[in-house]
């Protein structure tokens, strides 16, 4: 019943509710959209067999031999359609459009 509800206000309310799934899954409520990376998991040879570990504002992550971890931290797009900003770890910054990035990836393509 709730899905029911979400499928029909999002058809009537282009933008304010909404979901994704892919490399970054998020969640769109009211317009802003929450977006949490999946974690990566690498076993076997290609992990390495040293030990270490990270931690940054973008994420962090371990090496174990033969195993290799890493998660990203989420990240909160906020505000009205032309003034979205990301909230993150790393910190604020002004949010880019739909179709810049899709030059960006195009561009990063070549």
């Amino acid at each position: 019943m709730i899905v029911a509800f979400f499928l029909s206000v999002s058809a009537s309310n282009a933008g304010w509710f909404g979901a994704s799934l892919g490399k970054e899954p998020s969640l769109t409520v009211f317009g802003q959209t929450l977006t949490v990376p999946v974690p990566s998991v690498v076993l076997g040879a290609a992990a390495g067999t040293s030990v270490g570990a990270r931690a940054s504002s973008s994420g962090v992550g371990f090496t174990l031999p033969f195993c290799k971890v890493g998660v990203k931290t989420p990240t909160l797009t906020v505000g009205p359609k032309e003034g979205k900003i990301n909230v993150s770890t790393s910190g604020v910054k002004k949010a880019r459009s739909g179709a810049s990035k899709k030059a960006a990836a195009k561009k990063s393509k070549k």
